[in-house]
């Protein structure tokens, strides 16, 4: 991976937390502002291919997954994503004490 690689993990890495073997991208926003943030890039092989617009940026969402492991959003919501089959999974963690939600009070 050359420049473009480069690019993308200094413009994210302000906002990268690494816990427990995990990088935690902390996106500034919230889901809302996430999903309005996703640019469909067109099909290849039948499936769709999405990238985020952040910050001036367009970075594919297969990139972006392949240096963050999970997406925290400012409102709670937690974002995985399977490069593989290209599938986005939101869920909300509402916990009061425990898991990724202390994880992230680090920042």
């Amino acid at each position: 991976m050359g420049f473009p690689y480069q690019q993308i993990v200094a413009l994210l890495r302000p906002h990268i937390v690494e816990s427990s073997g995990l990088n935690l991208f902390m996106y500034p926003g919230t889901k809302d502002d996430f999903v309005d943030n996703l640019e469909n890039m067109g099909v290849e092989r039948c499936v769709p291919r999405y990238a985020l617009r952040f910050e001036g940026h367009v970075i594919d969402l297969d990139l972006l997954f392949y240096i963050v492991d999970v997406l925290k959003t400012k409102d709670g919501g937690v974002i995985f994503y399977s490069p593989e089959s290209r599938i986005l999974d939101f869920k909300l963690i509402m916990r009061p004490a425990g898991g990724l939600d202390e994880l992230c009070l680090d920042t």
